[in-house]
């Protein structure tokens, strides 16, 4: 047992080290499932992880991370933002200050990503 426990506290402390090493500024992350909740990234990265849940992202967000399934989102994106997805049947709708197209980047079915209304 010795022997499988010992590298697995080598790895914990690395992974620990490296997180603490991130920085943490202009950021805003979410996590949970059937929530509505609103988000500020400051310029930053916003990421969402969960289902079913309805977020407003604001603060001209550089990137947008949603991973999860039948998330509604409306997100704030600063001029070359980028939207990434990982998941099924996300919605986003998002708006540029000056009306120019993020990159967008998508891995799984039924998503959708379009210009705000």
């Amino acid at each position: 047992m010795e022997r499988t426990f010992m590298p697995l506290v080598r790895y914990t402390v690395a992974a620990l080290a490296f997180i603490a090493a991130v920085p943490l500024s202009a950021q805003s992350s979410f996590e949970g499932a059937g929530e509505t909740s609103t988000l500020d990234c400051d310029g930053g990265t916003a990421a969402i992880t969960g289902a079913g849940n309805t977020i407003i992202v604001t603060g001209g967000c550089a990137e947008l991370v949603i991973e999860g399934a039948d998330n509604r989102v409306r997100v704030d994106l600063a001029r070359k933002g980028s939207i990434r997805i990982t998941g099924a049947s996300n919605r986003v709708s998002w708006t540029t200050p000056d009306g120019s197209k993020p990159i967008v980047k998508v891995v799984g079915a039924g998503n959708s990503v379009s210009r705000a209304k």
